[in-house]
């Protein structure tokens, strides 16, 4: 008993509250980490904590946070129990705001939201992340002072609904940052007219945004770095064939490069990307309805080579061709004069003999990554296999000193390829393979040593 009573005492002398020790400026940023809702709540604590959320200076509003999680309904009691809570939260606020974020995946009155948007761009904010997942008949809740806030460094839109709304004139003279998800645009102008007024964008990313008319997109950003396209869906009811989109790339700063598209979406036309260091480039076309094989085989290959022209300088390559057997040979390939690092990934239906051509053409290469293995499903292979040209490439000779294969299987198929690099690659120093098949793994290390 006494023992008990001896280390309770001893808890009770070591006990310190830190917390409160602290200044109220500095519980307001650990206070404004967590999302508003549990924020809000620390104000029950005691009389020192009942003001303290109002100077926070990040906002993170969830309706799902605040909606009853088992209720998968539209309740309206909840919406208007939220709606109130985000009004009162906006009033009793009385700092700057440095970031907002805004989720909401119940449908709402657009004006309502439009006045949280707005009063939030009075505050001096400075990033806005707006997740809006659900659709307002034919119009997107965005404010038109959105498109002049002179405050915004990062903006990310994720929301259902067109851009008609975007302004004869965009002023963001701050923005470094920009984010569409999901955003329909009704013509190629009003992309052109939103990136026109950011001047020092730095940053770009879009994703899964679509454009029935959209036939010309003009990307046009003199400080942009990295760029991100992923899965865009434009000019998609032009007959006879469809995505007859043209995407123009006037980034001059551009260091680092994201594609995932269908190849037969439209073809990239690229200018003056000679600081180009980093790009990863995923092509698919897995609906042939619209055409037969062999048409769009052809033009994948020229889509897919128009865009490898573009990028040529590049010195990191991470490449993905998921298609239905194409003739990658069928058009010439640019030299990568620059390159020395090349990953290829899903390249199960493309036939090697690209390869050669690749390797011949990028005189530096010093690793060759193979992520996805060497592209034979077990049991079936390639129409044309491994053809290698006689004369080895100068890469293989002077430069490459590392490769990588995954999901190796150990077909015969693949060890003749694995056998030339091997015999080839002069000064080749380490070589790892992954094999992976049937339940069982192992990994093979060697280097030259």
């Amino acid at each position: 008993m006494g023992s008990i009573l001896k280390r309770q005492k001893l808890s009770e002398e070591h006990y310190e509250d830190r917390i409160s020790n602290l200044p109220n400026s500095l519980i307001a940023q650990i206070v404004s980490r967590l999302p508003t809702k549990y924020a809000v709540s620390t104000s029950v604590l005691s009389t020192r904590w009942k003001q303290l959320w109002t100077s926070i200076t990040n906002f993170n509003i969830d309706d799902q946070l605040l909606l009853c999680p088992q209720n998968k309904s539209t309740d309206p009691s909840l919406q208007r129990s939220f709606t109130s809570f985000v009004r009162r939260v906006l009033l009793h606020h009385v700092s700057c705001v440095q970031r907002f974020r805004l989720k909401c995946s119940q449908s709402y009155d657009a004006s309502l939201v439009n006045g949280w948007i707005a009063d939030t761009l009075l505050r001096n904010v400075r990033e806005l992340d707006l997740d809006l997942s659900f659709r307002m008949g034919n119009s997107t809740m965005l404010p038109q002072d959105l498109f002049t806030c002179s405050t915004l460094v990062v903006l990310k839109l994720r929301t259902y609904g067109d851009m008609n709304i975007v302004p004869t004139s965009v002023s963001l003279p701050s923005l470094r940052i920009l984010h569409l998800f999901g955003l329909e645009f009704v013509d190629g102008g009003s992309i052109y007219r939103f990136l026109f007024g950011c001047p020092v964008l730095e940053e770009l990313s879009m994703s899964q945004c679509v454009g029935e008319n959209v036939s010309l997109i003009n990307i046009v950003a003199p400080m942009l770095t990295s760029l991100f396209m992923h899965d865009c869906l434009f000019g998609y009811t032009r007959p006879p064939h469809g995505f007859e989109c043209k995407i123009v790339l006037d980034t001059p700063a551009l260091l680092y490069l994201k594609i995932s598209d269908s190849a037969a979406d439209g073809s990239y036309l690229i200018e003056n990307l000679h600081h180009l260091s980093k790009a990863d480039i995923s092509l698919y076309a897995w609906d042939m309805e619209m055409g037969s094989i062999e048409t769009d085989a052809s033009a994948i290959s020229k889509a897919l080579t128009d865009l490898l022209k573009g990028i040529a300088n590049v010195q990191f390559l991470r490449l993905n061709v998921m298609m239905q057997d194409i003739y990658m040979c069928d058009c010439q390939l640019p030299k990568f004069p620059n390159m020395t690092y090349l990953e290829l990934g899903d390249v199960r239906n493309v036939r090697w003999t690209f390869l050669p051509e690749l390797l011949e053409n990028s005189p530096r290469l010093e690793t060759l990554v193979f992520e996805e293995g060497l592209g034979y499903e077990y049991g079936m292979f390639p129409q044309s296999s491994w053809n290698p040209a006689q004369n080895v490439p100068s890469c293989l000779l002077f430069h490459l000193k590392v490769m990588k294969i995954t999901d190796f299987k150990g077909l015969k198929e693949e060890w003749e390829i694995v056998d030339y690099f091997l015999q080839n690659a002069k000064v080749l120093e380490k070589v790892k393979i992954d094999y992976g098949c049937g339940g069982s793994k192992w990994t093979i290390h060697a280097s030259r040593t």
